[in-house]
């Protein structure tokens, strides 16, 4: 008997040893059916049952017991136990089957560089994200990374050859970094999304910090919103059409904390940023929230990707006064997709945004399913997305387009990262694709290319011209508690063009 459902059962007075002891036995008749399906099915769709292998269900549902007896509710009519995780048991497969990935028989029309950047730190980096943003007008980008494990908003300056990291903060568990002139002075300010914490947990320490740039150069920290749950990522945009920059703030929390959060600014002219929150989602589990005008209307939207178990992409569709009206674009199948991220590009070169979405979490359980992989949102119009499925990759992440090759579409660079141990016990990530390149060979199909095999630990994707040599190359962040520890980011040289390195 696991840990976990001895958990249950030594706390569990609703259920009499009796009913306990038959339920195992007992003929998983429709009535069972339907009271398992009301109960496991009402604050999610029903999971399902090929998630999981046969031996891995007894704990799966003595965890979803578990949360209903936490959550305080009684007013669902929980079956015994043993009797719903039989009713899974029976339908799951005795072990996890991978698909099978077909690679590109033709060869990938560019090669890259592989650099590796050292962290200079004594503990293995956990890069959250990487961004490549102009901190000045009359100096070239940077890459900014932010640690969540140590802290650190860092910059380094890839046209310089020693690649130095200059630390531009410590905070606590800096998650993404926004780059906006908050307060009007024609400099770039960095709003940093803080974690609060490196271990997902329930807290009130996340915070919403402004990095304000002073007439040095230099970074001072001023705090905007504090006293949240996880948050893991800001957006500045003038949602209210007054004039100044609001703030959209994803805290994605954990069980019992979590929501999307508007602050509006509500300074007066000539005062510094002053922001009013209010709430717009009470959901945990949003992990970003890109922006654009989603539906023509020539009103900022958002995109909302809520993972946990919604497992679903959102539009919020702007009113054009700070109000917004939700609708689903698409929701998965399981709440074991895994949901990790969401980026815009206008992959079919039609004028308006498409969505790219990775799914690859496994950090609830642990568990790898075989349906992580990315999928294309294509933008129909009118609202309307079309779902396709791109490829299968274990622990994708995070995701990206850019013309790579040079003949003028949008392919997609795809970065995998999985926790340092994983179930279940068939799974063998060491020789598993970690990077890959879906070039695009004609109108919405792409060939699969792997570019590095191994444990995925990359959790920051970034794609631009670094070297300014006229071809994308793209940069991939350490989260190192496995695989390689002794780089922070890896920086990918596109050689289509050639290098002004």
């Amino acid at each position: 008997m696991g840990l976990v459902l001895w958990a249950w059962l030594a706390g569990a007075d609703h259920q009499d040893s009796g009913d306990q002891a038959t339920a195992a036995e007992a003929t998983i008749d429709e009535a069972a059916e339907s009271r398992i399906r009301a109960f496991c099915g009402d604050c999610h769709a029903v999971p399902l049952a090929e998630s999981f292998h046969r031996d891995a269900w007894v704990d799966e549902v003595a965890m979803g017991y578990i949360f209903y007896a936490r959550s305080g509710r009684t007013d669902l009519d929980p079956p015994p136990l043993a009797l719903a995780a039989n009713y899974f048991r029976g339908r799951a497969p005795e072990r996890i089957v991978y698909p099978q990935s077909h690679d590109a028989e033709t060869k990938l029309g560019t090669s890259f560089t592989v650099e590796r950047l050292s962290s200079g730190q004594n503990r293995p980096p956990a890069v959250a994200s990487l961004q490549w943003i102009q901190l000045d007008p009359d100096e070239h980008p940077v890459l900014i990374a932010c640690d969540m494990r140590e802290g650190y908003v860092a910059a380094v300056d890839l046209k310089d050859r020693r690649r130095t990291a200059r630390i531009l903060a410590k905070l606590r568990n800096p998650c993404r970094a926004e780059p906006c002139d908050l307060d009007q002075d024609q400099a770039t300010d960095l709003v940093i999304a803080d974690l609060g914490s490196y271990v997902a947990t329930d807290h009130d320490r996340g915070r919403v910090v402004w990095l304000r740039r002073n007439r040095q150069g230099a970074f001072d920290e001023q705090m905007i919103a504090s006293g949240l749950g996880r948050v893991d990522d800001v957006r500045a945009a003038d949602f209210d059409s007054d004039g100044d920059l609001d703030l959209l703030v994803a805290d994605f929390g954990w069980h019992r904390t979590g929501q999307i959060l508007l602050l509006r600014n509500v300074a007066s002219a000539g005062e510094l940023p002053r922001f009013e929150a209010g709430q717009i989602d009470s959901r945990p589990g949003t992990t970003t929230l890109p922006v654009a005008d989603i539906d023509g209307d020539g009103r900022l939207d958002f995109l909302a990707l809520v993972s946990q178990e919604y497992e679903c992409v959102e539009a919020f569709l702007g009113q054009g006064d700070g109000r917004f009206h939700c609708r689903t674009l698409w929701r998965a199948p399981d709440l074991t997709f895994g949901s990790s991220t969401i980026s815009l590009a206008d992959v079919d070169l039609d004028g308006d945004p498409d969505i790219l979405y990775a799914n690859g979490d496994a950090f609830d359980n642990r568990y790898v399913p075989p349906w992580h992989g990315a999928q294309w949102l294509e933008n129909l119009g009118d609202g309307e997305f079309q779902y396709h499925r791109l490829t299968d990759l274990s622990g994708a992440c995070r995701i990206r387009a850019g013309d790579f090759d040079g003949d003028g579409d949008q392919d997609l660079v795809i970065a995998a990262f999985l926790p340092p141990v994983v179930k279940p016990e068939t799974a063998t990530p060491d020789e598993w694709a970690s990077i890959l390149l879906m070039d695009q060979t004609s109108p919405g199909q792409f060939a699969r290319h792997v570019l590095e095999t191994g444990f995925p630990y990359h959790a920051g994707l970034e794609v631009a011209d670094f070297d300014g040599d006229g071809d994308l190359d793209f940069a991939v962040g350490t989260h190192g508690n496995s695989g390689e520890t002794g780089h922070w980011v890896a920086v990918w040289w596109n050689e289509k063009i050639g290098s002004s390195r």
